[in-house]
């Protein structure tokens, strides 16, 4: 394997499955971010390294692509990598693999490193030693569509609201993305779900939610079995908006 793509290991295990006997998409979000952290902490930029420049890493595009979801007790193992590093923002991929190293799916993800003093994003071509450039594997292309453009809905009313609540926070006080992610599977009934499953899923971060938000949650009526969804802050904040197909 090449020296600068991880792979992890995980166990479908009881209680991390949803209704179906799938692993959830909450537990499967969960454990992409986990592994890019793992990933970043393993070359020196991970979360540890970068607070002690002052900055942060940040979220901002979320994919995630599934052919079919392990089940209970599966083994799945998750492969991880940079895939490329530029001015404001870096592309990191995984593929979601079974034991024999066919894929169950693959994600990818776009991330901001903001200076916590300025919340301005820093110049990744500026970071010392080249910053993310040495770690970047460019010879495995993202095997999935990239993130797409998504429009912003018409206003409308929204299909559901949510207070955000203790359970919704990650450990900076945020309201967690892959939680908002699990709002958006939660407005569809457990017979659509069993029906059509989710294969892709887009997520498009655009400001955080806090406890006693607010979150207002859009979306449009199917278009050639793609979804458009949105969460708000409020009637004009946009936390997140993407697709569902």
């Amino acid at each position: 394997m090449h020296p600068y793509i991880s792979r992890y290991h995980y166990n479908v295990e009881p209680f991390t499955e949803d209704a179906l006997g799938n692993l959830s998409w909450g537990r499967l979000g969960n454990l992409i971010l986990r592994c890019a952290s793992l990933h970043a902490g393993e070359h020196g930029f991970g979360f540890d390294d970068m607070v002690k420049q002052g900055r942060v890493w940040v979220l901002s595009r979320l994919v995630i692509e599934m052919d079919e979801m392990p089940r209970t007790n599966d083994d799945l193992y998750i492969e991880t990598w940079v895939g490329r590093a530029y001015r404001r923002f870096t592309d990191r991929h995984f593929s979601v693999l079974r034991a024999d190293g066919t894929a169950y799916g693959h994600a990818t993800s776009v991330w901001a490193l903001i200076d916590l003093q300025t919340r301005q994003s820093a110049d990744l071509e500026a970071l010392p030693d080249g910053g993310l450039q040495p770690f970047v594997v460019a010879d495995r292309p993202l095997p999935i569509a990239p993130p797409s453009r998504l429009p912003r809905l018409a206003d409308s009313r929204p299909v559901a609201t949510h207070k955000a609540a203790f359970t919704d926070l990650d450990i900076n006080g945020h309201v967690n993305s892959i939680r908002l992610l699990e709002m958006i599977l939660d407005r569809f009934t457990l017979e659509e779900l069993r029906q059509q499953p989710p294969h892709r899923i887009e997520m498009a971060y655009s400001a955080e939610g806090y406890a006693g938000d607010e979150l207002r949650i859009y979306m449009e009526p199917p278009v050639d079995g793609v979804r458009q969804f949105e969460i708000r802050k409020g009637e004009a904040t946009t936390v997140v908006k993407g697709s569902i197909q």
